[in-house]
């Protein structure tokens, strides 16, 4: 996953952002939450910096593709007097926002491909719109989500990762199964033969 990232980060191309966004989500399926946004935003207003930075950490992996996460860690390193991690973090908000224009431009042939459900308000934030309303749409095996903005244009989001789990390699489905035990084996069928 490391590689693909520092591949990003020197060119916040579609492919590599495509291809960082994958190797996170196999490593955790499960994107950041919305309330776990929420409440980093709350200790931000209420100032609690190395609160917000400790909560950053325990974030799933994902959190390096989230525009949202490096604003506030940003904004609390800053705070901290940590100029250093808040040049850091500034950039890889910019980054991570230009990984997302790359994937798409908002159509519905060709949507933003987002790691996380706060991504779409980030970049409707980023273009100059306002949400209105949303759906949820199937299309040729895809989730999109359908934001209409107030202004009636329609900005199409590929959030498919969101809701699909990747399928495990053989070599993780063999941990998973030292792990939890193997099967209990019964017995087998054999075919009746005839003579």
């Amino acid at each position: 996953m490391q590689r693909r990232f520092t591949q990003f980060v020197e060119s916040p191309t579609r492919e590599n952002y495509l291809a960082v966004r994958d190797a996170v989500l196999r490593r955790t399926p499960l994107p950041i939450q919305a309330a776990d946004l929420a409440e980093l935003m709350r200790l931000l207003d209420a100032q609690a910096h190395e609160e917000v930075l400790a909560r950053v950490e325990l974030l799933p992996a994902s959190k390096v593709l989230s525009p949202r996460v490096h604003f506030v860690t940003a904004e609390a390193a800053e705070a901290l007097g940590d100029a250093e991690t808040g040049e850091l973090a500034r950039m890889l908000f910019v980054l991570s926002l230009q990984g997302l224009l790359a994937t798409g431009d908002g159509t519905e042939t060709t949507p933003y491909a987002i790691c996380h459900a706060s991504d779409e308000h980030d970049l409707l934030e980023i273009l100059g719109r306002e949400f209105a309303s949303q759906a949820l749409v199937e299309r040729d095996g895809r989730l999109l989500d359908v934001v209409t903005c107030a202004d009636g244009r329609q900005v199409w989001f590929d959030a498919t990762a969101l809701f699909q789990r990747p399928k495990l390699s053989a070599t993780k489905r063999r941990r998973k199964t030292a792990i939890h035990g193997r099967r209990p084996r019964g017995r087998r069928a054999t075919p009746a033969t005839s003579r």
